[in-house]
Protein backbone atom coordinates (compact mmCIF):
# COMPACT_ATOMS: atom_id res chain seq x y z
CA UNK A 1 0.00 0.00 0.00
CA UNK A 2 0.93 3.62 -0.72
CA UNK A 3 4.40 4.70 -1.86
CA UNK A 4 6.43 1.94 -0.56
CA UNK A 5 4.46 -0.52 -3.52
CA UNK A 6 5.36 2.01 -6.13
CA UNK A 7 9.49 2.01 -5.25
CA UNK A 8 9.11 5.71 -4.04
CA UNK A 9 11.95 5.35 -1.52
CA UNK A 10 11.13 8.84 0.22
CA UNK A 11 8.34 11.51 1.42
CA UNK A 12 9.30 14.20 -0.57
CA UNK A 13 7.88 18.00 1.28
CA UNK A 14 7.21 20.83 -0.93
CA UNK A 15 5.27 23.19 -0.53
CA UNK A 16 1.54 23.58 -2.49
CA UNK A 17 1.99 25.04 -5.66
CA UNK A 18 -0.92 27.40 -7.46
CA UNK A 19 -3.44 24.66 -9.27
CA UNK A 20 -3.42 25.09 -12.64
CA UNK A 21 -6.60 25.82 -14.39
CA UNK A 22 -7.92 22.23 -15.70
CA UNK A 23 -10.78 22.32 -18.08
CA UNK A 24 -13.18 19.59 -16.90
CA UNK A 25 -13.78 15.86 -19.15
CA UNK A 26 -16.73 16.35 -21.47
CA UNK A 27 -19.54 13.74 -20.19
CA UNK A 28 -17.81 13.68 -16.75
CA UNK A 29 -20.74 15.60 -14.59
CA UNK A 30 -21.74 12.05 -13.54
CA UNK A 31 -18.54 11.03 -11.58
CA UNK A 32 -16.23 12.29 -9.28
CA UNK A 33 -12.77 10.57 -8.48
CA UNK A 34 -12.00 9.07 -4.84
CA UNK A 35 -8.45 8.68 -4.16
CA UNK A 36 -6.02 7.86 -1.38
CA UNK A 37 -3.46 10.11 0.59
CA UNK A 38 -0.13 9.63 2.42
CA UNK A 39 -1.55 11.97 4.97
CA UNK A 40 1.41 12.02 7.24
CA UNK A 41 3.85 8.70 6.73
CA UNK A 42 5.81 9.04 9.92
CA UNK A 43 2.51 8.25 11.78
CA UNK A 44 1.43 5.86 9.29
CA UNK A 45 -1.56 7.98 8.46
CA UNK A 46 -3.69 7.29 5.51
CA UNK A 47 -6.86 9.26 4.41
CA UNK A 48 -9.67 8.81 1.33
CA UNK A 49 -9.99 12.06 -0.30
CA UNK A 50 -12.87 12.97 -3.31
CA UNK A 51 -12.53 15.35 -5.93
CA UNK A 52 -14.42 16.54 -8.97
CA UNK A 53 -14.04 15.39 -12.50
CA UNK A 54 -11.57 18.49 -12.75
CA UNK A 55 -9.74 18.14 -9.84
CA UNK A 56 -11.45 21.12 -7.96
CA UNK A 57 -13.25 20.15 -3.94
CA UNK A 58 -10.74 17.88 -3.21
CA UNK A 59 -11.90 17.11 0.53
CA UNK A 60 -10.96 14.91 3.24
CA UNK A 61 -13.58 12.06 3.59
CA UNK A 62 -12.22 9.64 6.31
CA UNK A 63 -10.67 11.59 8.72
CA UNK A 64 -9.35 9.37 10.82
CA UNK A 65 -5.49 8.14 12.22
CA UNK A 66 -4.42 5.21 11.07
CA UNK A 67 -4.92 3.97 7.43
CA UNK A 68 -7.70 4.34 5.19
CA UNK A 69 -7.55 2.78 1.41
CA UNK A 70 -10.39 2.87 -1.00
CA UNK A 71 -9.68 0.13 -3.56
CA UNK A 72 -12.96 -0.27 -5.76
CA UNK A 73 -16.18 1.66 -6.19
CA UNK A 74 -19.49 0.25 -7.18
CA UNK A 75 -22.23 3.24 -7.69
CA UNK A 76 -22.01 5.87 -4.95
CA UNK A 77 -20.39 3.30 -2.56
CA UNK A 78 -16.81 3.31 -2.12
CA UNK A 79 -15.17 0.00 -0.72
CA UNK A 80 -11.81 0.52 1.43
CA UNK A 81 -9.43 -1.58 3.67
CA UNK A 82 -9.15 0.33 7.41
CA UNK A 83 -7.22 -0.41 10.46
CA UNK A 84 -9.70 1.51 12.51
CA UNK A 85 -11.74 -1.32 14.41
CA UNK A 86 -7.66 -3.29 15.20
CA UNK A 87 -4.39 -3.21 15.24
CA UNK A 88 -1.93 -1.20 12.98
CA UNK A 89 -2.25 -2.83 9.41
CA UNK A 90 -5.15 -4.91 10.60
CA UNK A 91 -7.44 -4.38 7.91
CA UNK A 92 -11.07 -4.97 7.91
CA UNK A 93 -13.17 -4.25 4.65
CA UNK A 94 -15.60 -1.20 4.70
CA UNK A 95 -18.31 0.42 2.95
CA UNK A 96 -19.24 4.46 2.85
CA UNK A 97 -21.16 6.62 0.83
CA UNK A 98 -19.17 9.29 -1.44
CA UNK A 99 -19.21 11.95 0.50
CA UNK A 100 -17.18 9.80 3.44
CA UNK A 101 -21.10 9.58 5.26
CA UNK A 102 -23.01 6.14 6.20
CA UNK A 103 -19.69 4.20 6.66
CA UNK A 104 -20.72 0.54 7.42
CA UNK A 105 -17.97 -2.46 8.23
CA UNK A 106 -18.32 -5.34 6.01
CA UNK A 107 -16.23 -8.04 7.29
CA UNK A 108 -16.00 -10.07 10.48
CA UNK A 109 -12.62 -11.26 9.61
CA UNK A 110 -9.48 -9.58 8.27
CA UNK A 111 -8.96 -9.20 5.12
CA UNK A 112 -5.80 -8.44 2.67
CA UNK A 113 -4.54 -4.99 1.38
CA UNK A 114 -5.50 -5.53 -1.95
CA UNK A 115 -7.22 -4.28 -5.16
CA UNK A 116 -11.38 -6.17 -5.29
CA UNK A 117 -14.52 -5.88 -7.73
CA UNK A 118 -17.73 -6.93 -7.89
CA UNK A 119 -20.42 -8.30 -9.73
CA UNK A 120 -24.33 -9.04 -9.69
CA UNK A 121 -24.99 -5.09 -9.02
CA UNK A 122 -22.39 -5.18 -6.21
CA UNK A 123 -23.71 -7.92 -4.09
CA UNK A 124 -20.87 -10.29 -4.52
CA UNK A 125 -16.98 -9.60 -4.35
CA UNK A 126 -13.72 -11.29 -4.54
CA UNK A 127 -11.06 -10.41 -1.69
CA UNK A 128 -8.11 -11.73 -1.05
CA UNK A 129 -7.61 -13.00 2.67
CA UNK A 130 -4.68 -13.55 5.00
CA UNK A 131 -4.09 -17.33 5.43
CA UNK A 132 -3.78 -18.32 9.02
CA UNK A 133 -2.18 -14.01 9.19
CA UNK A 134 0.75 -15.48 7.42
CA UNK A 135 1.69 -12.41 5.10
CA UNK A 136 3.65 -15.13 2.78
CA UNK A 137 0.18 -16.71 1.56
CA UNK A 138 -3.06 -15.34 0.63
CA UNK A 139 -5.94 -16.79 -0.87
CA UNK A 140 -8.86 -15.64 -2.63
CA UNK A 141 -12.88 -15.57 -1.88
CA UNK A 142 -15.95 -14.23 -3.06
CA UNK A 143 -18.54 -13.02 -0.24
CA UNK A 144 -21.61 -11.47 -0.37
CA UNK A 145 -22.09 -7.66 0.55
CA UNK A 146 -22.51 -8.53 4.29
CA UNK A 147 -19.33 -10.74 4.55
CA UNK A 148 -20.34 -13.73 4.35
CA UNK A 149 -18.40 -16.22 2.86
CA UNK A 150 -19.85 -17.67 -0.49
CA UNK A 151 -16.92 -19.86 -1.90
CA UNK A 152 -12.99 -20.47 -1.48
CA UNK A 153 -11.02 -19.72 -5.10
CA UNK A 154 -7.71 -20.66 -3.71
CA UNK A 155 -5.61 -23.04 -1.49
CA UNK A 156 -1.70 -23.22 -2.08
CA UNK A 157 0.92 -21.59 -0.64
CA UNK A 158 0.94 -18.60 -2.72
CA UNK A 159 0.14 -14.77 -2.90
CA UNK A 160 -3.00 -14.37 -4.54
CA UNK A 161 -4.37 -10.98 -4.75
CA UNK A 162 -5.86 -8.20 -6.69
CA UNK A 163 -8.71 -9.85 -8.10
CA UNK A 164 -11.12 -7.97 -10.37
CA UNK A 165 -13.81 -9.97 -12.09
CA UNK A 166 -14.80 -9.73 -16.11
CA UNK A 167 -17.46 -7.87 -17.59
CA UNK A 168 -19.94 -10.95 -16.75
CA UNK A 169 -18.47 -11.60 -13.53
CA UNK A 170 -17.60 -15.86 -15.11
CA UNK A 171 -13.94 -15.39 -14.67
CA UNK A 172 -11.74 -13.48 -12.11
CA UNK A 173 -8.22 -12.26 -13.77
CA UNK A 174 -5.65 -11.74 -10.32
CA UNK A 175 -2.13 -11.24 -9.27
CA UNK A 176 0.00 -14.05 -7.64
CA UNK A 177 3.52 -15.33 -7.32
CA UNK A 178 3.12 -18.74 -8.52
CA UNK A 179 5.80 -18.64 -11.84
CA UNK A 180 9.20 -16.90 -11.08
CA UNK A 181 7.89 -13.48 -10.62
CA UNK A 182 4.55 -12.21 -10.02
CA UNK A 183 2.29 -12.41 -12.96
CA UNK A 184 -1.66 -12.06 -14.36
CA UNK A 185 -3.73 -15.33 -13.71
CA UNK A 186 -7.22 -15.68 -14.90
CA UNK A 187 -9.92 -18.13 -13.52
CA UNK A 188 -13.01 -19.38 -13.43
CA UNK A 189 -15.32 -18.43 -10.71
CA UNK A 190 -15.44 -21.29 -9.19
CA UNK A 191 -11.83 -21.09 -8.79
CA UNK A 192 -10.91 -24.47 -11.79
CA UNK A 193 -8.85 -23.65 -14.81
CA UNK A 194 -6.32 -21.26 -13.52
CA UNK A 195 -4.01 -20.40 -16.64
CA UNK A 196 -1.02 -17.84 -16.79
CA UNK A 197 -1.88 -14.84 -18.86
CA UNK A 198 1.25 -12.52 -19.04
CA UNK A 199 4.48 -13.18 -19.19
CA UNK A 200 6.98 -10.75 -18.67
CA UNK A 201 9.97 -10.15 -20.97
CA UNK A 202 13.36 -12.55 -20.13
CA UNK A 203 15.12 -9.62 -21.48
CA UNK A 204 14.02 -6.93 -19.81
CA UNK A 205 16.28 -6.98 -16.23
CA UNK A 206 14.94 -3.30 -14.64
CA UNK A 207 12.50 -4.57 -12.55
CA UNK A 208 13.75 -5.73 -9.10
CA UNK A 209 12.53 -8.96 -7.43
CA UNK A 210 9.52 -7.14 -5.44
CA UNK A 211 8.49 -4.39 -7.94
CA UNK A 212 5.54 -5.43 -10.20
CA UNK A 213 6.04 -6.94 -13.08
CA UNK A 214 2.84 -7.81 -13.49
CA UNK A 215 0.90 -5.29 -11.31
CA UNK A 216 -3.16 -5.13 -10.20
CA UNK A 217 -5.71 -6.30 -12.98
CA UNK A 218 -8.81 -4.18 -14.30
CA UNK A 219 -10.97 -6.11 -16.70
CA UNK A 220 -11.87 -3.33 -18.60
CA UNK A 221 -14.05 -5.36 -21.23
CA UNK A 222 -14.06 -8.06 -23.09
CA UNK A 223 -10.97 -7.79 -25.15
CA UNK A 224 -8.40 -5.95 -22.62
CA UNK A 225 -7.20 -6.31 -19.55
CA UNK A 226 -4.90 -3.73 -18.03
CA UNK A 227 -1.94 -3.65 -15.71
CA UNK A 228 1.06 -2.11 -13.93
CA UNK A 229 4.64 -3.28 -15.35
CA UNK A 230 7.82 -2.15 -14.58
CA UNK A 231 9.50 -2.46 -17.66
CA UNK A 232 13.10 -0.35 -19.38
CA UNK A 233 13.25 1.31 -15.51
CA UNK A 234 9.74 2.87 -15.55
CA UNK A 235 6.31 1.55 -14.16
CA UNK A 236 3.34 1.85 -17.68
CA UNK A 237 0.39 0.94 -17.80
CA UNK A 238 0.05 -1.75 -20.05
CA UNK A 239 -3.43 -3.76 -21.72
CA UNK A 240 -3.14 -7.44 -22.76
CA UNK A 241 -6.34 -9.48 -24.09
CA UNK A 242 -7.95 -11.96 -22.11
CA UNK A 243 -6.34 -14.76 -24.52
CA UNK A 244 -2.83 -13.11 -23.51
CA UNK A 245 -2.81 -11.79 -27.36
CA UNK A 246 -2.44 -8.07 -28.18
CA UNK A 247 -0.02 -6.70 -25.60
CA UNK A 248 -0.20 -3.29 -25.63
CA UNK A 249 1.82 -0.20 -23.48
CA UNK A 250 -0.44 2.74 -23.00
CA UNK A 251 1.32 5.01 -20.68
CA UNK A 252 4.90 5.77 -22.36
CA UNK A 253 8.52 5.42 -20.43
CA UNK A 254 8.81 9.30 -20.13
CA UNK A 255 7.57 12.61 -21.42
CA UNK A 256 8.80 15.76 -22.89
CA UNK A 257 6.69 18.12 -20.71
CA UNK A 258 7.99 16.18 -17.59
CA UNK A 259 4.60 16.25 -16.05
CA UNK A 260 4.60 12.27 -15.16
CA UNK A 261 6.60 8.92 -15.24
CA UNK A 262 6.13 5.73 -13.19
CA UNK A 263 2.41 5.31 -13.85
CA UNK A 264 0.44 2.94 -11.59
CA UNK A 265 -2.36 2.36 -10.03
CA UNK A 266 -5.57 3.17 -12.29
CA UNK A 267 -8.74 2.85 -12.91
CA UNK A 268 -11.19 3.00 -15.63
CA UNK A 269 -14.59 5.13 -15.95
CA UNK A 270 -17.83 3.62 -16.05
CA UNK A 271 -18.62 4.25 -20.38
CA UNK A 272 -14.44 3.12 -20.86
CA UNK A 273 -14.17 6.57 -22.01
CA UNK A 274 -11.32 7.83 -18.99
CA UNK A 275 -8.49 6.24 -17.03
CA UNK A 276 -7.00 7.92 -13.98
CA UNK A 277 -4.07 6.55 -12.91
CA UNK A 278 -1.21 7.67 -10.74
CA UNK A 279 2.39 8.98 -11.60
CA UNK A 280 5.34 10.40 -10.22
CA UNK A 281 5.93 14.36 -10.89
CA UNK A 282 9.04 16.53 -11.45
CA UNK A 283 9.98 16.32 -7.32
CA UNK A 284 9.31 12.49 -6.81
CA UNK A 285 5.90 12.39 -5.26
CA UNK A 286 2.60 11.48 -6.63
CA UNK A 287 -0.28 13.45 -8.39
CA UNK A 288 -3.49 11.90 -9.69
CA UNK A 289 -3.99 11.95 -14.07
CA UNK A 290 -6.96 11.72 -15.84
CA UNK A 291 -7.05 11.02 -19.31
CA UNK A 292 -8.85 10.08 -22.56
CA UNK A 293 -8.76 6.17 -22.87
CA UNK A 294 -7.39 7.01 -26.15
CA UNK A 295 -4.23 8.08 -24.55
CA UNK A 296 -5.14 11.97 -25.35
CA UNK A 297 -5.94 14.75 -23.38
CA UNK A 298 -3.71 14.44 -20.38
CA UNK A 299 -4.91 16.56 -17.41
CA UNK A 300 -2.88 17.01 -13.89
CA UNK A 301 -5.83 16.78 -10.70
CA UNK A 302 -4.04 17.20 -8.02
CA UNK A 303 -1.09 19.10 -6.94
CA UNK A 304 0.06 19.11 -3.43
CA UNK A 305 2.73 17.99 -0.66
CA UNK A 306 1.20 14.53 -0.27
CA UNK A 307 1.42 11.15 -2.52
CA UNK A 308 -2.05 11.20 -4.16
CA UNK A 309 -2.22 7.93 -5.23
CA UNK A 310 -5.25 4.88 -7.00
CA UNK A 311 -7.57 7.10 -7.76
CA UNK A 312 -11.51 5.32 -7.87
CA UNK A 313 -14.51 6.66 -10.24
CA UNK A 314 -17.47 6.93 -8.31
CA UNK A 315 -21.44 8.24 -8.99
CA UNK A 316 -22.99 10.10 -6.35
CA UNK A 317 -25.81 10.45 -8.63
CA UNK A 318 -26.75 6.56 -8.38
Amino acid sequence: MGASLLACSSYVEKKTDKKEIISEPEDSADFKIAYNVAYDLDADNYEIFVMNADGSEQRNISNRPGVDWVYYAHKDRLYFVSDRDSTSRKYFLYEMKWDGTEVRRITDFLVHDSWMSSRKDGTEFVVAINKDDDYDTRDLYIINIEGEIIIQLTDDEFQNTDAHFSPDGSQIVFRSNRSEYDELYIMNDDGTGIRQLTDFPEEDESALDWEYHAGPPHWVDSTRISYISKQNYNYSIFSISPRGTNVKQLTPDSTSNGYYSNEGWHSWSRDKKYIAFNATNMVGNYDIYIMKSDITELKRLTRTQWFDQAPVFVYPED
